[in-house]
């Protein structure tokens, strides 16, 4: 939408302009020095405006291929949060504690963009540190129905639980799982716990 009310205003001032240039014409007014004279503006306008123009240009990409949308949760750079609004000149954002962002939309085009909404489901690892003498097989049970019986989880990919790093005297054990999207912060906060206080009663 709001590419094409930009397309719509650049039609309506072009046809204005070449209107009353044929206009001035019929009543014999030599019009080229005219249009050389105001290509010359155009240029030493676009000149000034540089910088805005490339975020208008970064706009109207941003809006035609659509690596952000609004409602998604993006990364790109130093700037991370929800997207609520693409404008021609700026994008305006919600971090994850609720602060206000506004970025150049130049900045979000020149940059890799990871959208951690687009794909609809995301992938975590919870690690931890166990003794080489512990049990392996028993924790990879445990840990691995703590996933499968989590509501949070999706049943394909299916749970794991793997050896990361093997130690002399400790092992590091991961619990890799995936869930949608919008459970991802749920499954999270709850696994956690859960592992916790599952190593806690093993001890």
């Amino acid at each position: 939408m709001t590419l094409r009310r930009f397309f719509s205003k650049i039609a309506r001032y072009m046809v204005l302009g070449l209107v009353i240039v044929m206009v001035l014409g019929q009543f014999g007014i030599q019009t080229a020095s005219m249009i050389a004279a105001i290509g010359a503006v155009g240029l030493a306008i676009g000149l000034a405006l540089q910088g805005t123009l490339q975020n208008i240009a970064a706009g109207i990409m941003l809006l035609a291929l659509r690596p952000l949308r609004i409602g998604e949760y993006v990364e790109v750079g130093s700037i991370s949060g929800t997207v609520e609004e693409i404008g021609l000149f700026a994008t305006r954002l919600r971090s994850a504690d609720g602060i206000y962002l506004l970025a150049p939309n130049s900045t979000l085009w020149t940059q890799p963009v990871k959208n951690f909404t687009r794909n609809g489901a995301r992938r975590n690892d919870i690690t931890v540190t166990i003794d080489n003498a512990d049990d392996f097989d028993e924790i990879q049970a445990t840990l691995t129905a703590l996933a499968v019986n989590s509501p949070y989880v999706k049943e394909t990919p299916a749970p794991d639980t793997f050896i990361a790093e093997l130690g002399e005297t400790t092992m590091s054990v991961t619990l890799r799982y995936w869930t949608t999207v919008p459970d991802f912060l749920s499954a999270k906060i709850e696994l956690n716990k859960s592992v916790r206080k599952a190593l806690n009663v093993k001890e």
